[in-house]
């Protein structure tokens, strides 16, 4: 009987400890992510619901569909290096490619 309780208890004992190292991770992670928000120096288009010079443009917009290729059919001006036209509803923003903050916005009418 004691050949059967023995590795149970070892089993019973490793799961648990299996158990704790992965919420332990879980929380570390959040908690990471919420000093990540925190630590943004952009605030979020979403807040607002409006484009504005300086904010964050949500990721969502910054995926190739909303990428504005043919600048000069909209007549837009020519992105500078590093920069790109990205088309959000009726509005268009001079996005920087490597941040995603918003460097001009041209609202349409």
């Amino acid at each position: 009987m004691n050949t059967l309780i023995v590795p149970v208890l070892i089993a019973a004992v490793l799961a648990g400890g299996a158990a704790a190292q992965a919420q332990q991770r879980e929380q570390q992670a959040r908690a990471q992510q919420a000093k990540a928000v925190k630590a943004s120096p952009y605030r979020s288009v979403e807040a607002s619901g409006q484009l504005k010079r300086g904010e964050q443009l949500p990721a969502r917009y910054r995926t190739h569909h909303y990428v504005v290729e043919n600048w000069k059919t909209h007549r837009l001006t020519e992105p500078p290096p590093g920069h790109q036209w990205v088309q959000a509803g009726s509005d268009y923003a001079l996005v920087s490619i490597a941040t995603g903050e918003v460097q001009e916005v041209l609202v349409s009418r």
